[in-house]
C-alpha cells in the first residue's frame, strides 16, 4: 500500500528539491511512499490524502500551527530541522522508516 508524505515549505520550491532527494533515498531502501512537495497554503485541502507531513526548517515558527491544524485529521507532522537538502532528506527518511514495519530507524543513518 502506497502512503503519501507531504514535504511542506512556504511556496513549494524548497520542498520540491527535498522531495527529489527523499525519493532517491526511498528508492534505495525499496520503500513504497509517494512524496508530494506542497506549499503551506495547500496543506488544508490535501490533508485527508496524507499519511505524514514533514515541515521544512524555515517554517519552524509556523510548525505548531501546522501540527495543531492537522491534529483533527490524525495526520502526524514533524519538523525537519536540518538546513540542507541532504541532511533533511536523511532525517525525513528516518521518520518514514520508523513508520514502516519492515525496517528500523537506524538503517538510513548507518550509510
Amino acid at each position: 500500500m502506497t502512503r503519501t508524505a507531504a514535504i511542506v515549505c512556504a511556496a513549494g520550491v524548497a520542498s520540491t528539491f527535498l522531495a527529489r532527494a527523499l525519493r532517491e533515498q526511498l528508492a534505495q531502501h525499496e520503500l513504497d511512499w509517494n512524496v508530494e512537495p506542497l506549499a503551506a497554503d495547500q496543506l488544508p485541502s490535501r490533508a485527508a490524502e496524507l499519511s505524514i507531513v514533514l515541515v521544512g526548517h524555515h517554517l519552524a515558527e509556523q510548525f505548531a500551527e501546522v501540527r495543531d491544524a492537522l491534529a483533527e485529521t490524525g495526520v502526524p507532522a514533524y519538523l525537519l530541522d536540518a538546513d540542507d537538502h541532504a541532511s533533511a532528506a536523511r532525517q525525513a527518511l528516518a521518520l518514514l522508516l520508523a513508520r514502516d514495519s519492515r525496517t528500523t530507524v537506524s538503517s538510513p543513518l548507518d550509510s
